[in-house]
């Protein structure tokens, strides 16, 4: 073991369990016939739920990932080069990994077991992971959020088949037309103020790479993604490369140096894409290029407990440069809240989605009208359905981190609005800043 150690680096290592990565969003997608026949008999009510073919799922070899995953984490934290300082971070690393791994294999399993007892242990022991990976919905919070939902619909005048909607929604739901809501936290005007001169000073070259042009083909993201890259980042982002492929939405895929961008994605504006560069590139790109500076390789991936400051920032980021707040992924928490607490399927949590949808689309006293049905439904289909995926019963809650990654991050930034210095921190490398422990590590890393 000493002379392995001395012949393979601590970069070397850590490169080693990150080809191991356990990766749910890429896992988690089901095999695209099976996708598109699942929605068009969902759709027409063949079906009750979806029931997709996850075939990259199907294909993991989990035994080999978590040994593998083990075997360079033992000789890597056995390395005797390893600062005994971040032993411990390394630790949990190799943890979150290994976690993710088995939430992986208990999806599989859930997905396959034929057997109640078997499938409801395999369903304890998912949401377990889930909840101690992702958190779960605050059901204060997630009422809260439904019932405002709920009272702005019960005010608006809309025709006859908007009453019908409404009457059927109601039905679903407890309706409290005059509950008091408690009131949600919102960042101050001086704090908006704020991040919105730190965004157009930290941003603004990068954003000048957007032509003045109505709409934006992927190729022409692409090409100016690309751009941004080799002149903001030069040297820094070697390595980095943008591709455009089958995919759901824009992704940065941190560990392969990856920016991926769906070819069927339809054009967008300069706006749209002008948020996409701050929040993609200006955050999960620019922080992981800045922890991998350190001496700390996990700042490069992300430290345990940092993805909801991942995600917030980037919600953040997009609202400090349009200067206006509102809150973020309220749909996924309502989701999330219909499956977990009211538990409701994949059918009934659509249902109610959809009407939602459909409902608030509608004017103040104009009817709902077919066009916005059918976009609602759409919508609320892919939805319920990115809740859902990997199971298709079961709910995954990485999208909280929209909700409550943007409000703690908003939170944290009211408290240090101002101190320049202290918002260093906010991009040194994927940690949480608003974390105690995380504040200590960057305060204990060094640049290289």
């Amino acid at each position: 073991m000493e002379q392995l150690n001395q012949t393979e680096s601590i970069d070397n290592l850590f490169n080693q369990i990150l080809e191991s990565e356990p990766k749910l969003v890429t896992n988690f997608v089901p095999e695209a016939a099976s996708a598109a026949q699942q929605k068009t008999d969902f759709m027409a009510a063949n079906i009750r739920n979806p029931n997709h073919l996850y075939d990259r799922l199907d294909s993991i070899d989990f035994e080999k990932s978590s040994a593998s995953i083990m075997a360079s984490g033992e000789r890597l934290l056995s390395h005797p080069d390893l600062d005994p300082k971040q032993s411990a971070i390394y630790g949990e690393f190799i943890d979150g990994y290994l976690k993710k791994t088995r939430m992986l294999e208990l999806a599989r399993g859930f997905k396959h077991a034929d057997n109640p007892n078997e499938k409801a242990h395999l369903k304890n022991e998912y949401m377990q992971l889930n909840i101690e990976l992702y958190g779960e919905p605050d059901k204060t919070t997630y009422e809260s959020l439904l019932q405002e939902k709920l009272q702005k619909i019960d005010q608006k005048v809309v025709g006859e088949t908007g009453q019908r909607l409404k009457s059927e929604l109601f039905d679903m739901l407890d309706h409290q037309s005059d509950g008091a809501q408690p009131e949600r936290f919102k960042p101050s005007s001086q704090t908006l103020e704020w991040m919105h001169g730190v965004v157009e000073t930290l941003y603004g070259d990068m954003l000048s790479h957007v032509p003045e042009k109505a709409t934006f083909t992927n190729n022409e993201v692409a090409a100016i993604f690309t751009d941004i890259i080799d002149q903001e980042f030069g040297e820094s982002a070697q390595g980095w490369r943008v591709d455009i492929e089958n995919a759901k939405a824009i992704n940065v895929k941190t560990a392969e140096k990856r920016i991926v961008i769906p070819e069927n994605r339809a054009d967008m504006n300069a706006a749209d894409l002008k948020a996409l560069i701050v929040h993609e590139l200006g955050v999960h790109m620019m922080r992981s290029i800045i922890g991998s500076e350190t001496d700390l390789l996990p700042l490069r991936i992300g430290l345990n407990d940092y993805y909801d400051a991942e995600e917030g920032l980037g919600v953040v980021m997009e609202q400090a440069l349009k200067g206006k707040f509102r809150e973020s992924g309220i749909d996924h928490y309502v989701t999330a809240g219909l499956a977990y607490f009211d538990e409701k399927d994949f059918r009934d949590t659509f249902e109610i989605k959809w009407r939602l949808s459909a409902l608030s689309l509608a004017a103040d006293g104009a009817d709902v009208t077919d066009e916005m049905i059918a976009k609602a439904k759409n919508g609320a289909y892919g939805g319920v359905m990115r809740s859902f995926r990997g199971t298709d019963e079961l709910p995954w809650f990485k999208d909280l981190s929209y909700y409550n990654g943007a409000m703690d991050v908003w939170k944290h930034l009211e408290n240090i609005a101002g101190d320049d210095l202290k918002f260093m921190f906010v991009l040194m490398g994927k940690a949480n800043p608003a974390n105690k422990q995380h504040e200590h590590i960057l305060l204990e890393t060094r640049t290289l």
